[in-house]
C-alpha cells in the first residue's frame, strides 16, 4: 500500500525498492487529502510511466504540464498525487509548492540519501565544466583509489564505466547513480552540473560538500538560459544543496562567476592564473603541447606539468589542486593524481599519429571557445594553424559574424564543414560567419567534414591542424558510416604517413579547382 494513517516510515535494506518513505514526515507543511498520510515506494514524474502502487508527482515544465494527465496515471494504477494544485481524481492527493523539487527529493530519500555519507562535489558554470571533473576525478583516484562521477563524457559508479551516459541526468537516474556508487565502495562522488538540471532541480535533495563554479559567460549557443538565469539558478542550488560545512571554490579569473561568489553569502576559496587569492598558479614554460606551471597552495609551492595545452586545461586542473587543499589531502599527491590525467576526449586531444604535424581535437564551436582553443596552440608557439571547424546550427545568429572574425584574426588557414544539417541550411550559416572575414578567401568551405579533415591533413606540411566543434560527438558519413573526428583524422594521417616524400617538380599550378570545394 502506498497511502496509510499510521505515517511510519520503513528501511529495508539498501534497495530503493524496499524503502518506505511517509511523506508527513518528509514534507513537514504539505496539505493532504483524501488520507492522513501517503507513503511513498516509487514514485514517477509522468503518467505514462506509472505502474500499479506508485506516487504520481507530475512534471511541470515551460513545455508540459503533467497535471493535466492525472486521471491518465490514476488507470495506470497511481495510487497518491503530489501535486501543486486539487486535481479531479479519486485518489489521496498531497498539496506542495513545487512538485519539481519534491520530486527530486524524494527520490534521493527512496534512494537512502548516499549523497549525506559520500564526499559528493558538484561543478557547476557555463564552460570547463567536463576538464575540471575529469581533473578532480583523477586527484581523488589517485589518493583514494576510487571515485564515481557523472559528466557530458559519461559515467562511473567507480567500478563500471557508461561511456554512453552523456545527456544530463533526471533526479531518479542520478539518485540510482548515487546509490549504486556508494554500494559499489565509492567515498566520493563527483557531478557536472548543467543549467537544465539546475533548471529541473535533479540536485534537489543532495548534499554537496564543495560546490566549484567554473565559469559565468553569456551563452552563445541559443539556449533558453541567459548569463542572470544561470546565475538565479547557482544561488538557488548553493542555498538549497550545499551541506552546513559546505565550501564554495570559485575561478577567480573569470570576473563574472568572481563577482557572483563574492555575493553569494556562503564560505568561498578562490583558485586561478591571474587574479586567484588562495590556490594560484605561475607559469612556467609552454612548449610541445606542454605546459609547466608553479602551483602555490598556502605555504605549498609544487611544479605541475600538464601534457594537455591551454590556459583553459591550467585553470581546471588548479581547481584540482584547490579541491586537495580545502580538504587538507596531500597536494604533491594529488598533484600526481593530475598529472596522470594525459588526455580527455575532445578537449584539446592530440592524435598521437600526427608527428611532422601536430592534430588536435577540441569541441569548442562557439567565438569564445574557438578563441580559446587557437590562442592555447599559439602560446606554445606549434606554427601557423590551420582550422577546420564543424558549423553548429544552434549557435545565435549574433555571434556568427563574430565567429568568423575570430577565426581570420586567429587562424592561418580555415575550412569550414557541417556534419549533422543540410547543405542549404550550412551555406546560409557559412556565409554569415563569412561576413565576419575581410579577406574570405582564406576560407574553404568543404560541407562533407569526412572531405575535409582529409583535405586539411594532406595539405598541411607545417604547424597545427583543430579540428574544432564535433568533439566526440559521432557523425555519419556520405557512405553512411558512422565516425569520429578522431577516427577519420587517424585514419587520415596513417594514409598520409604511407605515401612517400616525392617532390613536386610541376612547373604550373592545377587549372581547376578541387572537387572538394564549394567555395
Amino acid at each position: 500500500m502506498s497511502t496509510s494513517s499510521h505515517g511510519e516510515e520503513s528501511s529495508r535494506g539498501n534497495g530503493s525498492s524496499s524503502r518506505i518513505i511517509s511523506l508527513r514526515k518528509f514534507l513537514k507543511e504539505a496539505v493532504f487529502v483524501g488520507a492522513e498520510d501517503i507513503c511513498v515506494r516509487r514514485c514517477v514524474n509522468r503518467a505514462d510511466q506509472c505502474r500499479p502502487g506508485d506516487v504520481f508527482i507530475p512534471r511541470l515544465s515551460a513545455q508540459t504540464d503533467e497535471h493535466d494527465n492525472a486521471e491518465e496515471a490514476v488507470r495506470r494504477g497511481a495510487v497518491a498525487i503530489v501535486a501543486e494544485r486539487i486535481l479531479p481524481v479519486s485518489v489521496p492527493q498531497c498539496l506542495v509548492e513545487n512538485t519539481s523539487k519534491v520530486y527530486a527529493q524524494v527520490c534521493h530519500a527512496l534512494a537512502g540519501n548516499p549523497s549525506q555519507r559520500m564526499l559528493t562535489i558538484g561543478i557547476v558554470g557555463t564552460h570547463g565544466k567536463t576538464t575540471t571533473a575529469l581533473f578532480v576525478a583523477a586527484m581523488l583516484k589517485r589518493l583514494g583509489g576510487a571515485v564515481a562521477y557523472y559528466t557530458s563524457l559519461g559515467a562511473s559508479d567507480s567500478t563500471e564505466c557508461d561511456r554512453a551516459a552523456r545527456q544530463p541526468p533526471a533526479a531518479r537516474k542520478l539518485a540510482k547513480w548515487l546509490q549504486r556508487s556508494e554500494e559499489a565502495g565509492s567515498p566520493a562522488a563527483i557531478i557536472e552540473i548543467t543549467p537544465t538540471m539546475l533548471a529541473n532541480q535533479a540536485t534537489d535533495g543532495l548534499g554537496f560538500d564543495l560546490i566549484i563554479a567554473t565559469g559565468l559567460r553569456s551563452p552563445q549557443l541559443r539556449t533558453p538560459y541567459g548569463q542572470r538565469d544561470t546565475a538565479a539558478l547557482l544561488t538557488r542550488l548553493v542555498n538549497n544543496s550545499l551541506k552546513s560545512h559546505g565550501i564554495l571554490l570559485y575561478n577567480a579569473d573569470d570576473a563574472c562567476v568572481a563577482q557572483w561568489a563574492e555575493g553569494a553569502g556562503v564560505e568561498s576559496v578562490s583558485y586561478g592564473l591571474d587574479a586567484a587569492v588562495h590556490v594560484r598558479a605561475k607559469r612556467l614554460s609552454r612548449a610541445g603541447g606542454e605546459q609547466q606551471l608553479l602551483a602555490m597552495a598556502g605555504n605549498l609551492l609544487m611544479p605541475l606539468t600538464l601534457k594537455i595545452p591551454g590556459d583553459q586545461i591550467a585553470r581546471a586542473a588548479m581547481a584540482a589542486v584547490a579541491t586537495s587543499w580545502v580538504f587538507q589531502f596531500s597536494v604533491p599527491e594529488a598533484i600526481a593524481g593530475i598529472e596522470s590525467l594525459e588526455s580527455i576526449p575532445g578537449r584539446m586531444q592530440r592524435i598521437h599519429q600526427a608527428v611532422e604535424v601536430p592534430v588536435y581535437i577540441d569541441a569548442g564551436q562557439t567565438p569564445d571557445r574557438v578563441a580559446v582553443s587557437l590562442h592555447a596552440l599559439r602560446q606554445h608557439h606549434l606554427g601557423p594553424a590551420t582550422i577546420v571547424l564543424d558549423l553548429d546550427g544552434r549557435l545565435d545568429p549574433k555571434w556568427r559574424q563574430r565567429l568568423g572574425e575570430v577565426l581570420e584574426k586567429a587562424a592561418h588557414r580555415v575550412v569550414l564543414s557541417a556534419s549533422d544539417m543540410s547543405p542549404v541550411a550550412a551555406q546560409s550559416i557559412a556565409m554569415d560567419v563569412l561576413g565576419g572575414f575581410a579577406s574570405p578567401g582564406r576560407v574553404q568551405v568543404i560541407p562533407d567534414r569526412e572531405a575535409a579533415i582529409r583535405w586539411a591533413v594532406e595539405n598541411t606540411d607545417n604547424g597545427v591542424l583543430l579540428l574544432a566543434g564535433c568533439g566526440i560527438n559521432v557523425w555519419t558519413t556520405r557512405d553512411g558510416e558512422s565516425v569520429s573526428d578522431e577516427a577519420v583524422a587517424t585514419r587520415c594521417v596513417q594514409v598520409k604517413n604511407q605515401k612517400p616524400s616525392i617532390p613536386n617538380l610541376s612547373l604550373f599550378p592545377p587549372s581547376e579547382p578541387s572537387a572538394f570545394f564549394s567555395h
